[in-house]
């Protein structure tokens, strides 16, 4: 969790990246692009929510976030989701009126404010641990941290 980089414009967080080693090019230009800052403060918040629940609210605008309509309804239904909860890409559709639950998978994957917005509580319909932008590992320690029981990739209930 050392690398989480969060910045943000106006006061509110436009963009999580949960390993600086593997930033893209297009990332990187979209922060120099969007004259966003570093924001030290948020990044320590971030990183205590592994452990405690915090509100981001006040750090959220999510029309200031480049994403479709689609991708908002998305982002809403997860933000709905509880520490120590999961729900599946499947669940997420349903809840906002989608059979495209690839196009949620699609959506979080998108999400330019990982664990703020928190897609690693998505799982598949199978239970196991999919899609993570800080990659499986560390989508599997966070929910251990939140009391998820995982083994073998998958979400035990």
């Amino acid at each position: 969790m050392e690398n989480i980089k969060a910045y943000c414009k106006n006061g509110k967080v436009m963009k999580v990246s949960l390993n600086r080693d593997l930033m893209d090019y297009k990332t990187e230009k979209e922060i120099i692009e969007e004259e966003l800052t570093e924001c030290k403060d948020l990044e320590n918040l971030i990183k205590k929510s592994i452990h405690e629940n915090i509100d981001f609210s006040e750090y959220i605008d999510l029309n200031s976030l480049k994403s479709t309509e689609f991708e908002k309804k998305v982002y809403i239904e997860t933000m709905k989701i509880q520490r120590g909860e999961v729900k599946t890409y499947k669940e997420i559709g349903d809840n906002i009126g989608s059979k495209g639950y690839r196009a949620v998978g699609n959506a979080l994957n998108k999400n330019p404010i990982p664990i703020i917005i928190p897609c690693h509580r998505v799982i598949g319909s199978n239970m196991k641990l999919t899609g993570f932008n800080g990659g499986i590992n560390l989508k599997k320690e966070i929910l251990i941290n939140e009391g998820i029981k995982v083994k073998n990739d998958k979400v035990i209930l």
